[in-house]
Formats: structure tokens, sequence, C-alpha cells
């Protein structure tokens, strides 16, 4: 069969699903009726009916993936399984339409975090769960298919796998193959496990601790209520935030290192170390403007400045407004701007964050290093490297046509959502925060208006053509351009 690997890798994924929607009907129990637990159930039996059929209509096949599967999976897996997760809000009247029903499973497959739900405090338990499982099962998804990626892509330290991923592909799911899935979701469930562990202790309930430990190690941003302020109730319970944010925010292969032997992984990782420089001068940065600007002491600018850095850097989404001593919120310009720049830049290749990624952005930062050396040394062969790697010609054309599509994409998205009747503040403000995978960043005050002239406070207001242009937007920031485009070339699908 043609895509037989296609088929098995989606079949699986989709009964993967499955088998997650069963988690749900737990708690739905509970409700005093039944129809959220039916919606979940026959949710499962429907994604299981189809991942089933296609593992089933692939079974014996042998070939190995080849790049043309690879990018089809890629777009696949992030196109049809949000359509199967949409289902239990839909079936279960969470939403009137299909397509918000999309919209809301798409942003938590993607671990974007934009939501059309306003009423979170009066929904059931068992969507809340659901919602944060999405962004679970996506953010670990991610994970495994950027390794699949790099195959195809070459970027240096790209694979969060690379440690216990085979590098050949001559055989479907091999046991390497199977040993790194496995071993990469035993570490990703461990720190999940953690994370709601130390969340319980430190003060939040049960269920909403496995909530937010699902949506922040993911770094999704989805909250069990509409305000969010339960995760600000307690200063430990922001330190923990911090630092599983953080630990989401590192490429999976020094989390991989680190629990197989290699106690130095993280710090011998330059991206690593620039996560950490970036962050350290935004909070610097931040600190310094919200002192001049706001009445706030150095304790309340340094607890903002850190939670919302980090927050933004790994595009979780988490928003801390600062309060001032008159009980005021009050964003210093300068402090909105390099936040901005946060979301934009993002965490580490090989991780759940969204944004640029910081490998880009150094390899960029090499190139303009070397530029300004040629001047001076025209005839020097200047070479450049990246952590023990030389940086090839390939991989400095290809971190700057991401750079070329990211930046046209937000010009294009911009363009597009002011057409469908934003203004322009709230379409740049929406396009920039979507792409970067950090939709959960933008609350009432950024929507604007709309054509009209009426006020647009949340995601559930906008029209229709915007919510399916921003469910594009999440796709391709998401798998980074790449898998979308190539699928797009007709050369191709002519070998």
């Amino acid at each position: 069969m043609l895509f037989s690997p296609v088929m098995t890798i989606l079949g699986w994924a989709l009964s993967l699903l499955s088998a997650l929607m069963l988690v749900p009907v737990l708690f739905a129990l509970d409700e005093p009726t039944t129809v959220t637990a039916t919606a979940f159930f026959i949710s499962s039996i429907v994604t299981l009916f189809f991942g089933g059929g296609l593992i089933f209509a692939s079974r014996g096949e042998a070939r190995s993936l080849n790049q043309r599967d690879t990018f089809l999976v890629a777009v696949l897996v992030w196109t049809v399984v949000p359509a199967f997760a949409g289902l239990p809000f839909y079936l279960g009247g969470t939403v009137s339409g299909l397509l918000d029903a999309y919209f809301e499973a798409i942003s938590g497959f993607t671990t974007n975090g934009a939501s059309i739900l306003d009423n979170l405090d009066q929904l059931p338990r068992a969507v809340l769960l659901w919602r944060s499982l999405i962004q679970w099962f996506g953010g670990f998804s991610l994970i495994v298919l950027v390794s699949i990626l790099a195959t195809a892509v070459s970027m240096p330290g790209s694979s969060p796998l690379s440690g216990a991923l085979a590098k050949s592909t001559r055989r479907r799911l091999s046991r390497r193959v199977r040993y790194a899935v496995i071993s990469t979701l035993n570490i990703y469930a461990i720190l999940t496990g953690i994370c709601i562990v130390l969340l319980w202790f430190s003060g939040m309930s049960a269920f909403n601790a496995l909530n937010y430990g699902f949506t922040t190690i993911s770094t999704g941003g989805f909250t069990v209520t509409n305000s969010g302020q339960e995760i600000f109730n307690s200063r430990f319970t922001e330190l923990i935030l911090i630092v599983f944010m953080f630990i989401g925010a590192i490429n999976f292969a020094l989390h991989w290192g680190f629990f197989n032997g290699d106690r130095k992984a993280y710090f011998k990782n330059p991206e690593y170390r620039y996560l950490i420089y970036v962050f350290v001068t935004i909070v610097l940065a931040m600190m310094v403007m919200m002192n001049v600007e706001t009445d706030m002491g150095i304790a309340q600018t340094l607890r903002y400045s850190i939670f919302n850095t980090v927050s933004f850097l790994t595009t979780t989404g988490y928003v801390m407004p600062p309060v001032t001593d008159t009980g005021a919120i009050f964003w210093p310009t300068g402090t909105l701007m390099l936040l901005f720049i946060a979301m934009s830049i993002g965490g580490s290749t090989g991780s759940t964050a969204g944004g640029v990624k910081l490998m880009r952005i150094a390899l960029l930062m090499k190139l303009m290093m070397a530029e300004v050396k040629s001047l001076s040394f025209p005839s020097a062969v200047i070479l450049m490297k990246y952590a023990k790697d030389t940086i090839t010609k390939e991989q400095i054309l290809a971190t700057w046509a991401f750079f070329a599509f990211y930046a046209f994409s937000i010009v294009f998205v911009s363009i597009g959502l002011s057409l469908s009747g934003l203004d322009v503040q709230a379409a740049i403000a929406l396009a920039s925060a979507n792409l970067a995978n950090a939709g959960a960043a933008i609350n009432s005050a950024m929507f604007g208006q709309n054509g009209m002239g009426a006020a647009i406070s949340s995601y559930s207001q906008l029209p229709d053509m915007a919510k399916i242009l921003l469910g594009f937007t999440m796709l391709i920031g998401r798998l980074e351009f790449f898998a979308v485009l190539a699928l797009f070339n007709p050369a191709l699908w002519r070998r």
C-alpha cells in the first residue's frame, strides 16, 4: 500500500486518543445526567473505529518512512486528530458548532491555549479535564514527530530523541524506535506526575493540580476557570509553575540524557544556556521598567517579571497582571514589548514550546557576526559552529527561510484577520501570538473591535473566517512551515 506507514502512525495516534477519551468518562459518571459521559463514550468508539481501521488496512506492510511520508504524517496527525478530539465538545453540547469544537481541539493539540469557551466555571469537570489531556497528548506527540521531522529537515541538535531514536529508518517501528518513544513517554509522564503532586501539596485541589500538571509541562496554557486566578493563590504554586514551564521549554533530548545518566547534559547544550541568558536579560529589563513607571516595590516587580517572562518565553500563556499599590492593573508599554519579544523567541528546539526557537536566533546571530568579520577580512574563510557541529550552508539557508516565512506569515495573517472584520491592532496581536503558539497570552484588552465598532473580548466572538485562519496559523506555527509547505511542492509527489 502506497501510504501504509502514514496510515499506521495516524491509526495509532487515533487509537491512543480513543483510550484517553475514557479517562474523562470516570469524572462524567459523577454528574446528574449522562449526556457528558455518553458524548465521551461515543466519541471514543468512533475514534477507535477509524484508528483501528487504519491500522488494520496497513497491517503487514514493511515499507519505511520516506521524506514525503514524513511531511504527510506530520500534517495529517495535526489536522485529523483534532477533528476527533473535538467530538466530545460537540456531542456533549459544550459548543454549538463543529467549527468551534475543532478550534478548541486544534488549539489544545498544538498547545496553543486559545479558547472559545467563555463559561469554564460552569463546565463539567470531564470537559475541563479533556481540554488538559488534549494539550498533554499534543505536547508528547510533538516531541515524537519533531524527531521524525529531524530526519527530513537538517538542523543541528534539533532531534529531541537523538540519544534514543534510531537514526536508520530501514524498519518501520523498529525496536529502537519503540524504545525511544516509550522511554520518552516515561520521562514525560514522570515530570508530569511530579508537577501534579507538587501543585497538590502547594494547596491546589487535586482536580486543579491534575489539570495544571497536564497543561504546564506541555506549555499549553489552558486554565480551569476563565480568570485563572487559582494559580496565584500561593507563592509556592507560582514557583512550581515557573519551574515546570521552564522544564517544558527545554529540549527533551537533554531530559532524556539526564534521566539516563548524563548529569551534565543541560550545561553542555548551548541552547539551554541561551534560554537562561534571555530569561535573565528580560527579567532584569522588566524590573527596571516596572520600578521606574509604577509604585511597586522590588519584591513585587521581581515576582511579576519572573512569572510573566517564563510564561511568555515558554509560550505557555499564563498571565499575571501587575497590580500596583493602588489596586490598579498597569502594564508599562515597554514590558509589553519585552513580553512580545519573549513570546516570539520561544523556547528550545525539541521542546513543547513555540516561537522561532533559540537555536535559530543563535544561528542568525552567528551569521551576523560572521558577516561583520568578513567586512574586515574579505578573503577569510569563516567557519561557524553550533556546539561541536559546523554550521552548513544548507542550515543557514533553512534558518533564513524560516525567518522569512515567519515574518511574511504574520503579515499575511494580520491582513486576513483585518479583512475578516478585526481592527489592525487586534489582528497583529492575534497573528503574532497564535503563530508562536501562545494564544492563551492574549487577554480581553488585546482583542480590540470588529469592523462595525463592536468590542471583541474573547476568541468566541471572532468571525468564523478569523477562527479558520487562526486554526491554520496554529498548524503552520506548530509544524514550523516546512512540513505544510512541502506538501504543496509538485516535485515531492513525483518521487
